[in-house]
């Protein structure tokens, strides 16, 4: 049989979010994916600048939901917390466009 058929596999929003979650996105003005390194618009690296105050926000209320937690020992402010970091992490992805390849750009690199 001939060569095999390069497989692509179409980038959603979720995806990028969860590529992106566990690190500052805007700190990298590229994004790899699927061995393909791609150059992000201004626009993506503006949402994505104010995603990093946000996950910030998120992070300092993390933070206070453990020290207050150990004091008060009540659980609904636990709870209550603990929505309001969910909330957060929803208005962090859905501030990504809905299109993601529209704002990246192939740079012609490859990863091997």
């Amino acid at each position: 049989m001939g060569s095999k058929r390069e497989r692509t596999v179409p980038l959603t929003r979720w995806q990028y979010f969860t590529k992106t979650l566990y690190h500052d996105a805007a700190a990298k003005a590229e994004f790899e994916y699927d061995k393909v390194i791609y150059l992000k618009s201004e626009e993506l690296r503006r949402i994505e600048e104010g995603n990093r105050r946000i996950n910030g926000a998120l992070l300092v209320l993390l933070c206070l939901i453990f020290l207050t937690a150990i004091r008060w020992q009540n659980i609904f402010f636990v709870v209550g917390c603990m929505v309001a970091i969910v909330i957060g992490q929803a208005v962090r992805f859905l501030r990504l466009p809905r299109d993601i390849r529209a704002h990246l750009v192939d740079s012609g690199r490859r990863k091997r």
